[in-house]
C-alpha cells in the first residue's frame, strides 16, 4: 500500500475558495476538528408546509406545466421528494478549470432531516488541453457511464488527495404545494479542506462556520441514464450571486459503502459469518450490522491457514511488533484505498485474557486493518455477569464474537469507545465487559442475558458519525484514529466536569526532566481518589485503553495531541475506585500518528488527561508536568537527533520495539549508537545522550517496553498491586 499523495488547491477566483492551514491560536479552533452536520427541525426547515413523505421509486416528483427553475408559469402543484439516502452531486462553476463530484446524504428520523456532503475536485474534461500536458487518468471520474446502455449508478468512491470540501447543510426551504417555481432552497456551511503535506494523513479543517455559505436552489429535472428515481437540477449561490450549476441524483437507501477482508492464521476460527436474529426470525451478520448505520458493508472471507510467522507462539499474547509485521506481510498489496473503503480483519489465536482485539493507528496508513483474537473471549475477571460465556473463548461464542469483531470494524471507520461519549450501552462501540455489565445488572433500562441479549447495532450517536463525518473521517486511510471526536480533544471539550484534587487526583511525572533532542521520555501518571467515598472511574487508565489523552505544547505555544498508536478495541470499564486506592499507567512519550513530542529544543508542557462518560454525564481528571529539551551542544548531539527523529523510529518506540521488520528504524538506531561511540562519548555524556530514553527497546537489545503493561492498582503508597484485565 503507497502512501497517500497531496493535492494542492489552485486559486480560480470566489468559486473555489482556498484557505491556509489554521493555527489553534488564530482560529481558536483545535487540531483534528471536523465539521459535522446536525438534524433540522421542521420548523427551520419548512417541509411541514409539503410534508408528502418519501415516495417510492418512480413516483412523480414534479408538477405538471411548469417550466422549470425560472419559470413564471402559473402555480401548479408542487411535490419535492427529498428521499433519504445517498445522491451523487456535481458542481459546474462558472469560471475556471475545475469540476467537483461527490455525494450528498439525506437521513430523516424523528422528525427531523440531516443532509452533509463532500466535494472531490477534477480537471473540467471540457477543458481542451493538450494530450501530452494531461494523461487520460488524471481526467475527472465522470459520476455517469460513458457507454450508450443505462448502467444503474451506486454510491462513488473518489481519491483522497482528491477530497475538497465538507458541506454542513443547516437550513432547508420547501416551496408551498401551490407554486409557479416549483424549488426548494438548501443553505450550507462549506468547509474547504487543506490536504496533509506529503507523508502525513492529517489535514485541516476551518473552524465554523466554515468557509463561506452557499444556497442550493434546486428543483425536479429529468434523470439522465443510470439514475432510477429523485433527480435535482439547479444554481449554487453565494451571497445571492450565481457561482454555478449543481445536479443532485439520488442512487442507493445506503448512505456510504466499504469492504471488509477477513483472514485467518493457522490455528485461528474467524468470526462467525451469521448468527441467529435476536428478536425474531432470520439471521445478523456484519452486513445488517453496518445497516443499522445505513452502510453497505461487503465481507470477504479471503486467506485461510496463514503460515505461523517463526519465531512466534500464536497462542500466547502476541507482542505489538509480532503483530504489526504479520499484518503488514499479509495485507492485499492490490488494495486500493482510493477507488475503494477497504478494512483488513486479521485473526490469530492468543489466548484467554489478551483483549479480544487490537488496531494500530498506522499500518501502511492509518486505520487500515486490525486483529481479532480467536482464542481469548470472556475471563471472569472482565466481568461478573458474562453468563453462559464466562471464561469461555471467542470462538465457541458466536453472537458475543461477532459482536466484538464489529467493534473493531468500528474502530476502523474511526468510532471510539462509548465509555468515552455518552456511557456504556448495549451497543456494537461499547467494550464486551461494559455491555456485559449493561445487561447484567439493567443499568440502561435494557435487561437481559449476556450473550444472547447482545444488541447487534450502533446506536444513535455513533450512527451520526457514521453517516455524516466527512470522508477523511471515517474512509480508511484517512484521518489518524479520533480525528473529529470532541473528548479525544481536551480543549475542545468544554462540557466536560473535572474533578478537584481533593476528590480525583491525577498525578504526572516523567523520568528525566531534562532531555536530549530525539530522546524518548518515560511519563507515568497515577489517579488516586483522596475522598471518603467510592468514585466510578475507568479501571484502565493506560492511553491503549482509550481512556487517557496526551497533548503537548511546544515552546512556540502549538498545542499537539499524541494519541495511542496502539488501541486495544476491547480493554477497560467503568467501575468504582475504591477511598485510598490508586491507578498508575506508563508510556514512553516520543512520537503519535500527529507527529514527534519533543521536536525543538525548550521547555514543553505535558497535559494528560483521563476522560470518561457516565450516563451521558462526561468526567475527568487532568495533571501536569514539563520537560525541558536541550539545545544541542556537539556534533554528536546533532546527528543524533538528525538520525533520531524519523517516523520509522517513531512506529519502533511507539510498538514497544522489537520490531525488526521497521529495517529503517533498525538501521537508524545502530547509526546513532555508533556515532555516539565514534564522537567518543563515555560516562556521563553517554548516558545523557538522546540513546539514555531507548534502554531497553534497542535492536541489541531485544528488549521489550515494559510501559505496555496494564494499569496497576495500589492502596496509598503502598507496592502492593492488583491485576486489571482488559
Amino acid at each position: 500500500m503507497e502512501n497517500r499523495k497531496t493535492h494542492a488547491h489552485s486559486h480560480e477566483e470566489s468559486t473555489e475558495p482556498t484557505t491556509a492551514e489554521p493555527t489553534p491560536s488564530s482560529t481558536k479552533a483545535f487540531i483534528g476538528f471536523v465539521p459535522i452536520s446536525e438534524p433540522v427541525s421542521p420548523a427551520d426547515a419548512g417541509e411541514a408546509r409539503t410534508a408528502a413523505g418519501d415516495l417510492q421509486q418512480g413516483d412523480i416528483t414534479t408538477q405538471p406545466g411548469t417550466g422549470g427553475i425560472g419559470s413564471g408559469s402559473p402555480s401548479h402543484l408542487c411535490v419535492i421528494n427529498l428521499r433519504a439516502g445517498c445522491y451523487r452531486i456535481t458542481f459546474q462553476p462558472k469560471t475556471g478549470s475545475s469540476i467537483f463530484h461527490g455525494t450528498m446524504r439525506v437521513e430523516k428520523s424523528g422528525g427531523k432531516t440531516t443532509l452533509s456532503g463532500d466535494l472531490y475536485r477534477f480537471l473540467n474534461p471540457s477543458i481542451g488541453l493538450p494530450g501530452p500536458v494531461v494523461e487520460p487518468a488524471s481526467v475527472a471520474v465522470r459520476p455517469a457511464p460513458t457507454n450508450f446502455l443505462p448502467v444503474k449508478l451506486g454510491i462513488p468512491i473518489y481519491a483522497r488527495d482528491k477530497y475538497y470540501s465538507y458541506l454542513k447543510v443547516t437550513k432547508i426551504e420547501m416551496p408551498t404545494a401551490f407554486t409557479s417555481k416549483c424549488v426548494f432552497t438548501l443553505t450550507a456551511q462549506e468547509y474547504v479542506y487543506t490536504q496533509p503535506p506529503a507523508g502525513q494523513f492529517n489535514g485541516t479543517f476551518p473552524p465554523s462556520p466554515g468557509t463561506r455559505t452557499i444556497q442550493l436552489v434546486l428543483g425536479p429535472a429529468v434523470a439522465p441514464a443510470g439514475y432510477t428515481s429523485v433527480y435535482f437540477e439547479g444554481k449554487l449561490l453565494q451571497g445571492g450571486v450565481e457561482k454555478g450549476s449543481f445536479k443532485m441524483g439520488w442512487v442507493s437507501t445506503y448512505f456510504r459503502k466499504a469492504t471488509v477482508e477477513i483472514d485467518t492464521l493457522i490455528g485461528s476460527v474467524p468470526p462467525p459469518k451469521q448468527v441467529p436474529g435476536v428478536p425474531g426470525p432470520g439471521n445478523e451478520d456484519f452486513k445488517s450490522v453496518f445497516k443499522t448505520a445505513g452502510w453497505d458493508l461487503s465481507v470477504t472471507y479471503d486467506q485461510k491457514d496463514i503460515p505461523v510467522p517463526g519465531g512466534v507462539n500464536p497462542t500466547n499474547c502476541w507482542s505489538d511488533a509480532n503483530l504489526h509485521a504479520l499484518m503488514l506481510n499479509v495485507r492485499n498489496p492490490s488494495t486500493n484505498l482510493d477507488a475503494e473503503w477497504h478494512f483488513h480483519l486479521l485473526v490469530v489465536p492468543a489466548r484467554l485474557g489478551c483483549g479480544r482485539g487490537v488496531m494500530y493507528d498506522q499500518i501502511g496508513v492509518p486505520r487500515e486493518g486490525s486483529a481479532s483474537f480467536s482464542d481469548d473471549g470472556y475471563p471472569s475477571g472482565d466481568s461478573s455477569f458474562f453468563g453462559t460465556a464466562q471464561n469461555q473463548m471467542q470462538r465457541n461464542v458466536p453472537r458475543a464474537y461477532l459482536r466484538s469483531a464489529s467493534h473493531e470494524l468500528g474502530h476502523g471507520f474511526n468510532q471510539i469507545h462509548q465509555e468515552q461519549e455518552n456511557g456504556p450501552d448495549n451497543s456494537i462501540m461499547t467494550t464486551t465487559p461494559s455491555v456485559a455489565d449493561v445487561l447484567g445488572t439493567a443499568a440502561s433500562g435494557e435487561p437481559g442475558v449476556f450473550p444472547d441479549n447482545i444488541h447487534l447495532g450502533f446506536n444513535d450517536h455513533v450512527r451520526h458519525h457514521l453517516i455524516h463525518f466527512p470522508d477523511p473521517t471515517v474512509r480508511p486511510g484517512g484521518m489518524t484514529f479520533g480525528s473529529g471526536h470532541s473528548s479525544t480533544v481536551p480543549q475542545a471539550d468544554t462540557d466536560r466536569h473535572y474533578f478537584s484534587a481533593e476528590d480525583l487526583e491525577l498525578t504526572v511525572k516523567p523520568d528525566h526532566a531534562q532531555i536530549h533532542l530525539g530522546e524518548p521520555v518515560r511519563v507515568t501518571w497515577t489517579l488516586t481518589n483522596n475522598s471518603d467515598r467510592p468514585i466510578p472511574a475507568p479501571n484502565d487508565i493506560r492511553l491503549q485503553a482509550l481512556y487517557s489523552y496526551i497533548t503537548v505544547t511546544n515552546p512556540n505555544g502549538v498545542v499537539r495531541p499524541m494519541p495511542t498508536f496502539i488501541i486495544e478495541c476491547e480493554s477497560g470499564k467503568i467501575e468504582n475506585l475504591e477511598p485510598g486506592r490508586s491507578l498508575t499507567a506508563q508510556t514512553r512519550l516520543y512520537w503519535s500518528s500527529r507527529g514527534f513530542a519533543f521536536d525543538r529544543p525548550g521547555r514543553h508542557l505535558i497535559q494528560l488527561d483521563v476522560m470518561w462518560a457516565i450516563a451521558g454525564v462526561p468526567f475527568g481528571a487532568r495533571g501536569e508536568t514539563d520537560v525541558w529539551v536541550n539545545f544541542p551542544q556537539s556534533t554528536a548531539d546533532n546527528d543524533a537527533a538528525a538520525t533520531l527523529l524519523h517516523p520509522d523510529v517513531g512506529v519502533y518506540v511507539a510498538l514497544g520495539g522489537g520490531a525488526t521488520h521497521l529495517t529503517e528504524a533498525v538501521s537508524r538506531l545502530k547509526a546513532a549508537r555508533s556515532r555516539i561511540s565514534e564522537n567518543g562519548g563515555t560516562g556521563d555524556t553517554a548516558v545523557s545522550s538522546a540513546l539514555r530514553g531507548y534502554a531497553g527497546l534497542l535492536p541489541a537489545e531485544g528488549g521489550r517496553d515494559a510501559s505496555s503493561g496494564k494499569s496497576s492498582s495500589k492502596k496509598g503508597s503502598g507496592a502492593k498491586k492488583k491485576k486489571r484485565d482488559k
